[in-house]
């Protein structure tokens, strides 16, 4: 009889322990699937994105786009959750501009809540994003197709009016002159209203003061851009623009070639720290390594703190620049010197 409620006993508790055990882990679950941020947030803001409801979509369906939007995790969880919380009927038609920052139940939150865009999206254009960069995230945030960005975003008679763009031919890309701000933008906006934006934010910034220095150097405005989105790219910071800068134009006043990394990565479409042999040999008018001087255009659209350094590059007698993994930059003025600092801080 002892051993039988021994055994009991020991049945009782293990099934007691796997209660307990389940019940955690559906918290867990649960946790991790409803309050848990989809995306953390680091250094830079995660973009934010717009999702739209129409009138009288199910709670199915919405639960389901929320995951394809990047918003939630589960979409039946979701789905358990907001009939939990009786919000199948709650939910309020509009476009929402929300974060994967948030938790999907945040997310809800706001939907049930009606807290709905109904003027102005904010959206943000980091500095050195090229124009597909651009056109991907317009998409993503819901304002317009990339390809129509794309389509937009060329030398055309809407932009002639400025007159900084006037050297530019028909159809160049405008990569470059879109100068990257946070921007609030109606959600009808076309791409070219957008686009205007930014080249009237460009014109106030890069004013006539900069620019008739730069002729006064005997340079144009669209070779100045050109390196300072190389050196928006190559740089680990604004304190060491100007002597990115000046590394390149000293290069670039004996005839050597650049070899920009950032110039292959943007010709392949990569963001590789250092390319591969293979990847320098590459044919493109925009791989330095190939060719001298600058390549045709901009490989992005700089900051103020990169078109400065390419206005005013630091006077210096280095040929060659590194990053240390910790991003310190370090300047040599031989070969040899780079081959040394590369096999010690790289190697």
């Amino acid at each position: 009889m002892r051993r039988k409620i021994t055994l009991v006993t020991g049945v009782v508790v293990l099934l007691g322990f796997l209660a307990i055990a389940g019940a955690a882990t559906l918290f867990f679950i649960v946790q991790k699937h409803l309050y848990s941020p989809m995306a953390a947030p680091g250094p830079e803001d995660v973009p934010e994105v717009i999702f739209e409801i129409e009138p009288g979509q199910p709670l199915r369906v919405v639960s389901r786009e929320l995951v394809s939007a990047g918003l939630a995790r589960d979409a039946r969880i979701l789905e358990w959750y907001a009939r939990y919380r009786g919000y199948q009927a709650r939910l309020q038609a509009g476009r929402y501009q929300v974060s994967p920052a948030l938790s999907p139940a945040e997310v809800l939150d706001r939907i049930v809540a009606g807290d709905a865009v109904f003027e102005e999206i904010t959206v943000t254009i980091p500095e050195g994003w090229s124009l597909d960069e651009i056109g991907t995230y317009l998409q993503e945030v819901g304002l317009f197709p990339r390809e129509e960005f794309r389509r937009a975003v060329v030398m055309q008679d809407l932009y002639r009016d400025f007159d900084f763009l006037a050297p530019l031919q028909d159809d160049t890309i405008l990569d470059g002159y879109l100068f990257p701000e946070t921007y609030r933008v109606f959600p009808e906006s076309t791409p070219e209203s957008l686009i205007r934006r930014m080249l009237t934010t460009f014109s106030q910034r890069v004013a006539e003061d900069l620019r008739r220095e730069i002729a006064r150097q005997e340079r144009t405005l669209h070779d100045v851009l050109t390196l300072a989105s190389i050196v928006q790219k190559e740089s680990a910071g604004p304190g060491e623009m100007p002597d990115v800068a000046g590394v390149f134009w000293h290069r670039l006043q004996i005839g050597m070639r650049l070899e920009s990394d950032a110039t292959v990565n943007y010709v392949l479409g990569t963001s590789r720290r250092q390319p591969t042999f293979a990847d320098t040999e590459v044919e493109h008018p925009y791989n330095t390594y190939r060719n001298a001087g600058l390549p045709p255009g901009p490989i992005g659209n700089p900051g103020m703190d990169a078109i400065m350094a390419a206005i005013h590059p630091t006077d210096t007698e280095y040929l060659f620049f590194l990053h240390k993994p910790n991003y310190e930059i370090v300047l040599s003025r031989t070969f040899a010197d780079h081959l040394a600092a590369k096999a010690r801080y790289l190697d």
